[in-house]
């Protein structure tokens, strides 16, 4: 072998040495910046899932004190938006094992009563209840929070939430304030769940069917009593946990979630997110539906729909899914409220033909009017009204108009970003 092959043959293997190290060391960077990112998620969701809940407790703390209707209402519109929020951080954080259902299901619960307290109807010991509930997790979570931030900055977010193997303490933190908040029971009855009592096995059953997957061995983990008995139906599938809640009388499915660290992107767009959720509910009995609203999180997109009854649309009653944006899965399901309402008195609603009122002259001045449907919504007293909603088109904007069927007095407006939502 001759010098000068030798030394080419050396330039070649340095040559390929300094891309292999270039290459690794650019996977490297790649893979840090990718979990800076995380990190950075993580901590965002939980410090706001912390906020949230502070917030809660201020509301709650004055809605012990407040006797104004004025201010009573203020009240329940600004826990209703703040609950949203947290249940919104809580699809962000990477739970894996972690079981937070009381903590999810007292969201809930405070959700539901803010409508009788709009009205006056929640008694000062379940206010006070109530507010000790959320006062004890905002403490535990302060701490958490504050414990976390004192650690050393080595520790990395990404392990401290998403690696129960290498660090156990935050996971076993999370479950530990989830476990020590006790089954609230509200004396305030919003109606009931009809139908005869099934047992553990109808209800695993009833979860198998509702999930789509029949192929994963689903246990009662949790049975549950109060308003709605119910059971709490669990299965795993790798590192995904689906969670299904269904009630011992009638057998109804109030609520389902799918638990996972998913963090792929985005791909579907909003009609083909509606078209799988619309077909999942189709395929499991739920017809005249309208849908009214589509809250995008990362990768994770809320649609919420109301039943259509004798040509009325009832936002009392909604239903809500969720759905991966990533492939159309569907992750999230919730329905107590629709399901309720069921057993509560319908009264028919006469609608007169003739309104005293000339809806074009309750609209500015522009406005195209391209939709008209009858709506029941809750005015801020809380009190159901029913409205001519309007979908409208306002230089280039849409919108929905609601006006009181009555007075053509506008209720509530609210944009909307396509008139799919008409």
């Amino acid at each position: 072998m001759s010098e000068g092959f030798k030394k080419g043959l050396i330039s070649i293997l340095f040559a390929f040495t300094l891309l292999g190290v270039g290459f690794a060391g650019g996977q490297y960077y790649l893979q840090r910046l990718y979990q800076r990112q995380v990190e950075v998620g993580y901590r965002r969701a939980l410090s706001e899932f912390g906020t949230h809940f502070r917030q809660i407790a201020d509301e709650l703390g004055k809605a012990r004190l407040a006797v104004s209707e004025k201010q009573q209402s203020l009240i329940a519109a600004n826990l209703r938006r703040i609950i949203y929020a947290a249940q919104g951080n809580m699809g962000e954080l990477p739970l894996g094992e972690i079981q937070l259902e009381r903590i999810s299901r007292l969201l809930g619960n405070i959700y539901e009563q803010t409508y009788q307290y709009g009205r006056g109807d929640v008694d000062k010991q379940t206010l006070q209840s109530l507010y000790g509930q959320i006062e004890y997790v905002n403490h535990e979570l302060e701490q958490l929070l504050w414990q976390k931030d004192h650690e050393s900055p080595l520790v990395s977010w990404t392990e401290y939430l998403s690696t129960a193997v290498l660090v156990p303490e935050f996971m076993q933190a999370l479950t530990v304030i989830n476990d020590g908040l006790e089954e609230f029971r509200s004396p305030v009855q919003q109606g009931t769940i009809t139908g005869e009592d099934i047992g553990r096995e109808q209800a695993i059953e009833t979860a198998r069917i509702f999930s789509g997957r029949g192929d994963l061995r689903f246990q009662v983990t949790n049975e549950t009593k109060g308003n709605i008995p119910s059971y709490t139906v669990e299965a795993v599938d790798g590192k995904i946990r689906y969670v299904v809640e269904v009630s011992q009388r009638g057998g109804m499915v109030l609520w389902m979630t799918v638990v996972s660290d998913d963090t792929r992107e985005a791909t579907l767009g909003v009609e083909e997110i509606v078209a799988e959720g619309t077909r999942f509910l189709e395929e499991r009995g739920f017809s005249d539906l309208h849908i009214t609203d589509v809250q995008m999180l990362r990768n994770r997109a809320t649609l919420t729909f109301v039943p259509n009854r004798q040509g009325i649309l009832r936002y009392a009653e909604p239903l809500r899914v969720q759905v991966n944006a990533a492939d159309g899965e569907i992750i999230g399901f919730w329905a107590t409220s629709f399901f309720l309402a069921q057993s509560r008195v319908q009264s028919e609603i006469v609608v007169a033909e003739q309104m005293a009122w000339n809806q074009r002259e309750m609209v500015r001045e522009g406005v195209e009017i391209l939709d008209r449907k009858l709506a029941l919504i809750q005015s801020e007293q809380q009190e159901e009204v029913l409205t001519q909603r309007l979908g409208v088109q306002y230089e280039g904007d849409f919108y929905l108009i609601y006006l009181n069927v009555e007075t053509g007095d506008e209720e509530r407006m609210v944009k909307v970003s396509s008139p799919q939502f008409f």
